[in-house]
């Protein structure tokens, strides 16, 4: 005889394996330390990389002004301001990933605690039925 609750169960718990559980899945797969790091990580690698490519496009644009006034420049205070420029940037940018990433774990926790719940409750199903 088929049981109908235990279907419904199943039919819940596949979809949530092909929609939300395939983002959410892998996530618990770390700590929350690790996840939050490895990712604030790859955000400093991407800042640094849009940083670099957003410098390097502006001293092409501006390749004939600084050729020109290369001379009444301050080398030291240029690069200052770069870096100094770069620090603000990546502590906005980390700011934000340490949010995102911090409340994308909390979701992906609540989300599976209730996918494994609903797991042992098809469970008990099964050790019913024996």
């Amino acid at each position: 005889m088929v049981n109908e609750n235990k279907i419904k169960l199943m039919t819940k718990l596949a979809v949530y394996e092909q929609g939300e559980g395939k983002k959410m899945l892998p996530v618990m797969q770390y700590f929350q330390s690790d996840y939050i790091i490895f990712n604030v990580i790859k955000t400093v690698i991407s800042v640094t990389i849009a940083y670099g490519t957003i410098l390097l496009i502006a001293g092409v644009l501006s390749s004939q002004y600084l050729m020109e006034n290369i001379h009444k420049m301050s080398i030291e205070q240029l690069i200052g301001r770069i870096i100094f420029g770069y620090i603000v940037v990546l502590a906005v940018y980390l700011t934000i990933a340490l949010v995102v990433y911090t409340k994308r774990y909390a979701k992906a926790k609540k989300s599976v605690k209730k996918y494994y719940n609903q797991l042992k409750k098809l469970g008990s199903y099964y050790d019913d039925k024996e």
